[in-house]
Formats: C-alpha cells, sequence, structure tokens
C-alpha cells in the first residue's frame, strides 16, 4: 500500500505563489551603440525605482583567467561578497593586485603557470584589476547589489532575463563611456527591447541602491 503525501494549505499557497511569479517574469534585452568598434565590456544593469523589501543576493564564484597577456574576460559583473578566482595559465610570472582606494586594494602577489590565487569582493564599486609585472594588463570587476545585470557581448548585446513586472532604471557603465539612464516598464511575460547609444565621458560609480522617484 503505497502512501502519498498531501502539501498543506500555506504549502500549497506558496507553491502556487512562486509558481505565478515566475510565469509572470519578463525580460529586458537589446544593444548598446560605442564610439569605436575597438570598445567592449559595457556593464547593463537594472535598479527598481521603488523600494521593495530587501532581497539577499547570492555571492557568486567566477573566474578571470590570465591568458596570452590579457585578463580574459577583461569585465565582470558580480554581487556584493562574489570571490572571483584568478589563475595563471600563461608560462610566466604574473602578479594581480588592485589599487582600490575606498577598500585599501590588494595584492595577490606574483605566482607562475597553472597556480590561482583569488579574492573576495564586498565592496560595490568597479574595482581595477592589475599586473606588476606586465603594467600593460587591465581588467574590471563590477560589484553590483543587483539581481539584473549583464556584460554587452562583442557585438554589443545584453539579455536580462527573470525581471519581475515593474518600472525601473536601466544604467550603463564602462570606464570610457558616459553612464547612460533609461527608464524601463516591465509587463508580466514582456520582453522589453532597449537599444542605447553610449559617447565618451566620465561615468557615474555604479550602484544599485532602490532610489524612490522624488513624489
Amino acid at each position: 500500500m503505497k502512501l502519498r503525501a498531501r502539501a498543506g494549505p500555506i504549502a500549497l499557497w506558496c507553491m502556487l505563489s512562486h509558481t505565478v511569479a515566475y510565469a509572470q517574469e519578463g525580460t529586458v534585452q537589446g544593444e548598446v551603440s560605442v564610439p569605436a568598434a575597438s570598445i567592449s565590456g559595457v556593464v547593463v544593469y537594472l535598479v527598481p525605482t521603488v523600494r521593495r523589501a530587501a532581497v539577499p543576493l547570492a555571492p557568486l564564484t567566477v573566474e578571470m583567467d590570465q591568458r596570452d597577456l590579457r585578463f580574459v574576460p577583461q569585465v565582470i559583473a558580480v554581487t556584493p561578497g562574489s570571490t572571483v578566482h584568478f589563475p595563471n595559465s600563461d608560462p610566466i610570472m604574473h602578479n594581480v593586485f588592485s589599487p582600490g582606494p575606498r577598500t585599501g586594494g590588494f595584492d595577490l602577489g606574483t605566482y607562475p603557470q597553472s597556480e590561482r590565487r583569488s579574492f573576495t569582493f564586498r565592496e560595490e564599486g568597479a574595482h581595477v584589476i592589475l599586473c606588476h609585472v606586465h603594467p600593460e594588463m587591465a581588467a574590471y570587476v563590477v560589484v553590483i547589489a543587483s539581481a539584473h545585470r549583464a556584460v554587452a557581448d562583442a557585438a554589443g548585446r545584453f539579455r536580462l532575463e527573470g525581471v519581475a513586472p515593474g518600472t525601473y532604471r536601466l544604467r550603463t557603465w564602462h570606464r570610457r563611456l558616459r553612464t547612460v539612464e533609461q527608464l524601463v516598464s516591465v509587463a508580466a511575460n514582456g520582453n522589453v527591447r532597449v537599444d542605447l547609444r553610449l559617447v565618451y565621458g566620465s561615468p557615474s560609480s555604479p550602484r544599485a541602491i532602490d532610489e524612490p522617484d522624488a513624489k
């Protein structure tokens, strides 16, 4: 005789609410145009326009390799508390450090091929990553407390999925380009297309603090 467990009313309500919320999530996608073909690594992210209950953002574990005298990828976007591994795939010594004026920076030292060292990024902002041995090497770890963030690909395309219905500020960050901000409204199951044109200028510091519109 087989027994089948039954979900209680509260558990069932939670399951249905999660299913409905998931089904209503939308997508924001588009393309960024930049002043020169050599420019890449534009970060795009969403910030709600109204305050919401704080939702913990899971820290990530990602990798930024040192390969062919470059950091690969050159730009990554992560949540606060994320750990980045820096393996050395080149047959020469490399170093990883960041000046980090706000956080005191870090220096992981110099190490050989096949070794990797790591750092946990807790502060929001754009952290420049450099190599003492090869000053031409530079990359960025962009830390944003946003559940919806992406680095545009080589063609400038980006896609943000799982966006709850509502109004958001869509923002960009790039070390050489002026920050662009645009309001976007996401409907239930909606797919929003946003194309942006960026120009040279000083970017705003990446941030994802809820900023309600002034009434």
